[in-house]
């Protein structure tokens, strides 16, 4: 224990604040009673949040050094990849002008180019402005590509019986939904923004409702003595951590609030903490409060063992929710806009191949793409047979 008053900081040589995670926060076990119930449920939350934030340390930095080999070595194989198909569409452009062929092949193959060009124009890295707009100029002469709107019909009609559900489930619950003149096509932010300012529009009855809180046709009952006592309870329960919460704020503030300090020096040191603090109220995040406060005493966990069962029962009702919306959060990074670029390596179970499993694959697929540009631009029997099988192909599945 350090022989300082309570309510000063020590401004020692190790004066700035440590980090969070390097802080003992649980309570230690007395040598002359146990850890209470209240305590024991303290500590068991506190090293549950530990052991998360360690998860979500480490699944960033694994995720930094995936972006790293994407950006490096990736990428830069998926533009020449990109560059190897702008090749290939042309020399099938090529082909198809050039090459005899039945009207029905002329009209097939032109649907395929125009559905591969439409593709490299959705995601067109490594492609200059120029290619941009010659793909664009080829879709606009060859027209949409048959399964391309097909595929959007599909999605329209879907779209439509989804508008027609959500606004009869509105409708039910008395509340008035209006989804007409939303276009599915179109910029997909756009879209979005649509739908959520329509369904702000609705209120909030209607959310409640999509989100499962309110069944459809529910009649209000008087609630009953044990929903009272729930919803008292949790009142009570949200009162209590606020209060906490904000007298523990006003507490660390008093000593820590660099404009209550007249040494420029200290004065330096203070904003330090009180960004530190103030960061840590915005954030509701009642561990790193806790270090503050800790470290601000000079102690470890003493601070702690005098904390009433009352107040460690709301600690640790803060603690269950900040691991939950951890959890979440470690889930949700890989859908940070960072890591968008390693979304294109990931398979639609989640599964991840090695970087030296894709590169090969690109690198074959490129090996591919020219080979067969090569032999389309050579022109001859080869050439022509591969047309023919593309035609064909291409108009066997339209016509499925």
């Amino acid at each position: 224990m350090h022989d300082h008053h309570p309510n000063e900081l020590n401004l020692g040589s190790d004066f700035l604040p440590k980090s969070p995670s390097k802080l003992d926060l649980t309570i230690s076990k007395s040598s002359t009673k146990p850890l209470s119930p209240a305590q024991a449920e303290f500590n068991k939350r506190m090293k549950a949040l530990e052991k998360e934030r360690a998860a979500h340390t480490r699944e960033r930095a694994r995720l930094d050094a995936e972006l790293l080999v994407c950006i490096n070595e990736l990428m830069p194989m998926v533009e020449t990849l990109n560059r190897a198909e702008l090749g290939l569409i042309q020399s099938a452009v090529a082909a198809r002008d050039t090459l005899k062929l039945t009207p029905k092949r002329h009209k097939w193959l032109g649907d395929l180019i125009s559905g591969k060009a439409s593709s490299l124009l959705a995601d067109p890295a490594g492609l200059s402005e120029a290619d941009i707009q010659q793909l664009e100029a080829l879709v606009e002469k060859l027209g949409p590509n048959f399964l391309d709107e097909e595929q959007k019909e599909f999605e329209r009609e879907d779209f439509d019986e989804l508008r027609e559900m959500m606004e009869e489930m509105a409708q039910l619950a008395g509340v008035s939904l209006d989804l007409d003149g939303i276009e599915l096509d179109g910029d997909p932010a756009e879209f979005e923004r649509q739908i959520q300012e329509r369904l702000a529009a609705a209120g909030d009855e209607f959310r409640k409702i999509a989100n499962g809180e309110t069944p459809l046709n529910e009649k209000k009952r008087k609630p009953t003595k044990a929903a009272l006592e729930r919803e008292r309870l949790k009142q009570e329960t949200e009162a209590a951590k606020n209060r906490d919460f904000k007298s523990l704020y006003k507490q660390l503030a008093k000593v820590l609030h660099p404009d209550l300090e007249t040494d420029p020096t200290l004065k330096a040191h203070k904003e330090v903490w009180m960004k530190r603090l103030t960061t840590a109220r915005a954030n509701g995040d009642l561990r790193d409060m806790l270090a503050i406060e800790m470290e601000w005493l000079g102690e470890e966990s003493g601070n702690l063992a005098k904390a009433s069962d009352e107040k460690l029962r709301v600690y640790s009702m803060v603690l269950k929710e900040q691991l939950a919306d951890l959890k979440e959060q470690t889930y949700m990074l890989l859908r940070e806009p960072q890591y968008y670029p390693l979304m294109r390596f990931i398979g639609p179970f989640g599964d991840r191949r090695s970087p030296v499993v894709i590169k090969l694959s690109l690198s074959n697929e490129i090996s591919r793409l020219e080979e067969m540009s090569a032999t389309l631009r050579a022109g001859g029997k080869d050439a022509q047979l591969i047309v023919h099988q593309w035609a064909d192909t291409h108009a066997r599945a339209c016509r499925r």
